[in-house]
């Protein structure tokens, strides 16, 4: 008699236990092909017994091809050939999407080639696999990503002439690597490329393997100087990482002692107890701050003297950058001890904040003016820097140059465009609505094949694939046809992709498409209920899950409104819903219902701020209580929100208060002021009684 569903979990339990154990368990051969994993697994057990008359290993029993390519997908992605192998055999070959079976197995094959001892570069047969499968499907997303992977392979072996040739094919040129590997290859001809480097291997970031063989090429053949190199280990301690540092510091002082610096990376305070050489000094001072700035700073009076002035200045903005985040009070004294380091951007950006905490505007000024040209051009720092003239403007022309940065920025969509909009004295409207998309764009749209695989994957529930897809058909688009991937989107029930495909129109818009507001039936009444601007929770579920109703975050957040398991349940209690499971959160109602409660009662809780509120349904209301108690004064909302120390929370009050204007205006309501939304953000106790679960 078959076994009943738990009794058969319970055997195959006890096969595989037995199989690891070596054991036999006679008698299972009635549990079905549901088991063939377990007979796989057993025939494996026995091979080496067996030998040649082994039989071939059973492969797993998969419920549909479909179950197939996707236990395909995920071997590949975990670089499990075999698995791979014996999951395509039953995946079949689905006309749409069977070509990334091919792609998967040649990926693995290329990330295996490694160059060899020989002096002369080996090309492999999965070269001639490479240059077969991008002839054929090379204007597609996956010949591409195959192309770049060949590419990062021809690298590896420094196999330049092939790099070279198939280099100038490579569509997305998104990433660092295969950019490296180029710049690398023009070095070996003996051109002089340090100058188009910097962008790539001068920045607070790990390089990767690629990069970090070029900056080892470049300081080989002379191009990169000893400042090039010490600068180059300056950005690898901002980035903080070990190995960085690590390679960085060797290259930048070849005498340096090993066991000196693995005592740096290890515990730096250790390293500064001795008589350390000036490089030396530098590393353990900066990596001390990382976890403990007031540490830092303390022991600068003490071998503050071991280094040189520019080398002081570099440490005390990392003491200063690295108390910011930490939101220490003393971060603005670091700042002005640091007024004339010229550390990166990003180093620059947190000493900013240290001084928008207090208004100073003078040294906001002076961070924002030794950003480079790319850092003061983004819209945050423009109109920081804007409104640091503005209330210096004693004289016309700073008056002038303020509203000419406010100028540059405003009428646009974002947040500071927004501010800066209101700043010169201007109201927010909506632009004139496109033309509606005509039945042949909209034909156009539809019979795009990428479109079509996108729709397959997102049929799987393969998003990440799903999303490459389509976004890799818009590229090039006109405003017209992206309005038409829009409406298409719309008609799949995609909106993330509608979205997506809408907001990148630079003359045509359409707002409806941008900010669309499905369920306004089942929304705004239970908003109006609970007392919450309908405007808001849409601007928070534009951010949180783009209309995706089965979104799933990857920390278990669930729905529309991306609530979390254990803030479902204490929500459900407050609500006094009896019987609530989690997997209720998944209802369309149940999620709204509970996620308009949950952002009344933060906001509730947080003195009323829409700024407050808005990071604490991201972070949970915990960290906003905790960032306002080190607040000395009443800060603005704007300046509380560029003060957030969480870089995904500080973006995200943004996005949701300057989505929360679009929506508004999109209600028929006159454009609500922003700034007065975001309102002022009062200084609090550090630990706050709590009335919410940290977490959403």
């Amino acid at each position: 008699m078959p076994p009943s569903d738990s009794t058969g979990r319970l055997l195959r339990i006890l096969t595989i236990l037995g199989l690891a154990l070596g054991l036999s368990l006679p008698g299972l051969s009635w549990l079905g092909p549901s088991s063939a994993w377990a007979a796989s697994a057993s025939t494996q057990t026995g091979a080496a017994s067996c030998g040649k008359n082994c039989p071939k290993p059973a492969r797993p029993a998969f419920a549909s091809s479909d179950e197939a390519f996707i236990a395909a997908r995920n071997a590949a992605g975990r670089s499990d050939a075999a698995g791979l192998e014996q999951a395509a055999a039953q995946a079949g070959n689905d006309p749409l999407i069977g070509v990334y079976l091919d792609y998967w197995r040649l990926r693995l094959r290329l990330a295996a080639l490694r160059r060899t001892d020989s002096d002369t570069p080996l090309a492999s047969p999965v070269d001639d696999q490479a240059r077969d499968f991008v002839a054929r499907h090379g204007q597609t997303i996956v010949g591409d990503l195959a192309r770049r992977d060949w590419l990062l392979a021809l690298g590896r072996r420094q196999m330049w002439t092939s790099f070279d040739q198939v280099y100038p094919d490579w569509i997305l040129r998104d990433e660092a690597a295969p950019r490296c590997y180029a710049i690398q290859s023009r070095l070996s001809r003996g051109e002089a490329v340090m100058a188009e480097s910097r962008d790539l291997i001068m920045q607070p970031r790990e390089l990767g393997d690629a990069c970090n063989d070029l900056l080892v090429a470049l300081a080989a053949s002379g191009q990169a100087s000893p400042a090039d190199l010490w600068q180059r280990l300056e950005l690898a301690l901002e980035a903080g990482n070990a190995g960085t540092v690590r390679r960085a510091a060797m290259l930048a002082v070849p005498s340096l002692d090993n066991r000196q610096l693995e005592t740096a990376l290890s515990r730096p305070a250790a390293v500064l107890d001795g008589a350390a050489s000036r490089e030396l000094t530098v590393i353990g001072l900066v990596l001390l701050s990382r976890n403990d700035p007031n540490a830092a700073a303390d022991r600068m009076s003490a071998v503050g003297s071991r280094l040189k002035p520019t080398d002081r200045a570099f440490v005390w903005s990392q003491i200063a950058a690295n108390g910011m985040r930490k939101l220490l009070p003393e971060s603005l004294s670091w700042t002005r001890e640091a007024r004339t380091a010229r550390p990166s951007d990003e180093t620059l950006g947190w000493m900013t904040r240290a001084a928008l905490r207090s208004t100073d505007w003078s040294t906001v000024r002076s961070c924002i003016e030794r950003m480079s040209d790319a850092g003061r051009s983004e819209a945050v720092w423009t109109y920081w820097l804007a409104r640091s003239l503005q209330a210096q403007g004693d004289k016309p022309e700073q008056r002038a140059q303020a509203r000419a940065l406010f100028a540059g920025i405003a009428g646009k969509t974002d947040f500071y465009s927004q501010l800066a909009t209101e700043e010169l004295g201007q109201k927010i409207t909506l632009p004139p609505k496109a033309e509606a998309v005509a039945a042949a764009e909209l034909a156009a749209a539809r019979a795009n094949p990428g479109f079509a695989r996108a729709a397959r994957f997102y049929e799987l529930g393969l998003r990440p694939e799903g999303n490459r897809e389509w976004n890799f058909q818009l590229r090039g688009m006109s405003d017209r046809q992206l309005l038409a991937s829009a409406q298409y989107a719309r008609q799949l029930g995609f909106l993330d992709r509608m979205i997506n495909s809408s907001d990148r129109t630079r003359t045509e818009f359409d707002f409806e498409q941008r900010y669309p507001s499905p369920f306004a039936e089942r929304l705004q009444p239970i908003a109006r209920e609970q007392g919450v601007d309908p405007a808001w929770v849409y601007g928070l579920i534009r951010q949180e899950s783009r209309f995706i109703t089965d979104a799933r975050s990857s920390v278990g957040a669930s729905g529309l409104m991306q609530i979390m398991p254990t803030t479902a349940t204490w929500i459900a209690r407050k609500m006094g819903v009896r019987d609530f499971t989690p997997s209720q959160i998944n209802d369309l109602d149940t999620n709204l219902q509970f996620g308009t409660f949950y952002l009344k009662t933060v906001f509730e809780d947080l003195d009323r701020s829409a700024a407050l509120a808005s990071a604490g349904y991201n972070a949970g209301p915990g960290r906003p209580r905790a960032w306002r108690g080190t607040l000395t004064q009443p800060v603005e909302g704007a300046i509380f929100a560029e003060l957030v120390p969480f870089t995904e929370t500080r973006g995200y009050i943004k996005a949701v208060m300057s989505n929360t204007v679009w929506y508004a205006l999109l209600f028929g309501a006159e454009a609500p002021s922003l700034k007065a939304m975001l309102g002022q953000v009062q200084p609090g106790p550090a630990v706050a009684a709590k009335a919410t679960p940290d977490g959403n």
